[in-house]
């Protein structure tokens, strides 16, 4: 299940953020205390608020905090596009939840927001996320080196034609 951030999110997300190998994966600093959850829940309040982008905790049945964060960050330019991004507690890593998280937002985004193209981008290393990408039909664009840490980092696109009949199919790739 997918919902809108809240308060009672800010230990979970500051559990998963002070997992250094998840952070690294993800690239993210790790933060000093929890107050940083607070500054989190704030910005992701703000970016939806300046349509910037929408961020949703995700939830799984039977587990009573959120297992991770799932966004859409839109393009500044105006056009129809955005990046995704997720983040899961190390926990429910290889259960599959990434993945369906991530077909739901999509299909939001084909569907309900009429966006072109989603983009994604992973460190080269996260082999996780390299394998959702490929299970959701993205196409890889280009690696780089992200200026921010030195990572060597893999971006791809899903463009809506393919997108939303993948998912309207619901045959996705490697499903």
């Amino acid at each position: 299940m997918l919902r809108s951030p809240s308060e009672r999110d800010i230990p979970a997300w500051f559990a998963r953020a002070t997992d250094v190998e998840s952070a690294s994966l993800a690239g993210d600093p790790v933060p000093d205390d929890i107050r940083a959850g607070e500054r989190w829940l704030a910005r992701s309040r703000r970016r939806f608020a300046d349509g910037k982008a929408i961020q949703w905790s995700i939830d799984q049945a039977g587990v009573s905090d959120a297992i991770g964060t799932i966004t859409l960050s839109f393009d500044a330019t105006g056009a129809k596009a955005a990046a995704l991004g997720f983040v899961l507690a190390r926990a429910h890593w290889g259960h599959g939840l990434g993945s369906e998280a991530a077909r739901e937002v999509l299909r939001y985004a084909f569907e309900t927001l009429a966006l072109e193209q989603v983009t994604a981008e992973a460190a080269t290393r996260n082999l996780a996320s390299l394998r959702i990408m490929a299970k959701l039909g993205f196409k890889h664009i280009e690696s780089f080196i992200d200026d921010t840490d030195g990572e060597r980092c893999e971006r791809f696109a899903l463009d809506a034609d393919i997108g939303s009949s993948l998912l309207a199919s619901n045959a996705m790739p490697g499903c």
